[in-house]
């Protein structure tokens, strides 16, 4: 228990210190450029001492230019997880509350992440011209689909908002199945517990087939495709 509370305490003051290193970065150099990479650094080390194996698999899927990367969502974890694991700089499309947070708002904003209040249909607006800017510009945009962290590790039904962005920009959606995450930082805890963390990157739906779907079947199909690579897959 000691272990774990020193644990989380390392990984707490990391995620300070980083934050101010990322926001101050940004003030400095008027660019997304450095805080990005501060940012990959900062889930790397989060990883390393929290002490988590990490398996990837399917970086071939991965397209070289920008995309919608939908993925399944379990815990606070999976934001370093998702940084480190990619190999290459990502963008959170998140809501508005995580960008409220002190320092780590501003860092996660400075790092080119994009925050919408659900509630403000204006909002919503500016952020799909920042949105569509940022994936056409080679970008990949994370949305965690399900609007909120699962508690058992069941995957919630998608909203299909996010997948107008696909549409509009005319790239791909990848599918991605991440686990690991609430053995690792259970919902509404503080604790950070040993885990073995997994990120499967699936086939992608192409640009022709984001623009033939709706919005609903392109949230059905992703949603299916993750829900095959969970534990039950067949192998």
């Amino acid at each position: 228990m000691i272990t774990g509370f020193l644990k989380s305490a390392a990984i707490l003051t990391h995620t300070l210190v980083s934050s101010l290193l990322i926001y101050l970065s940004g003030v400095v150099t008027r660019s997304g450029r450095a805080p990005s990479r501060l940012m990959d650094w900062w889930g790397k080390w989060f990883l390393r001492i929290g002490g988590w194996s990490v398996r990837t698999e399917g970086m071939e899927h991965l397209p070289e230019g920008g995309a919608i990367l939908v993925s399944n969502h379990q815990s606070l974890v999976d934001i370093p997880l998702l940084v480190t694991a990619l190999h290459r700089g990502v963008g959170f499309l998140a809501k508005r509350e995580l960008g409220r947070i002190p320092i780590f708002g501003k860092a996660m904003t400075s790092a080119g992440n994009l925050f919408v209040d659900r509630d403000d249909p204006r909002d919503a607006i500016h952020l799909m011209r920042d949105a569509v800017r940022a994936i056409r510009g080679g970008k990949i945009i994370v949305v965690f689909a399900e609007g909120t962290r699962s508690e058992d590790g069941t995957i919630g039904e998608f909203k299909s908002g996010a997948f107008y962005l696909a549409q509009k920009a005319g790239v791909p959606v990848i599918p991605v199945y991440i686990d690991g995450g609430r053995r690792a930082l259970p919902k509404g805890s503080l604790l950070f517990r040993p885990a073995d963390l997994v990120v499967r990157i699936l086939a992608p739906l192409s640009p022709e087939a984001v623009t033939s779907l709706s919005k609903q079947e392109i949230a059905l199909e992703a949603r299916r495709r993750i829900l095959s690579a969970g534990p039950h897959r067949s192998s």
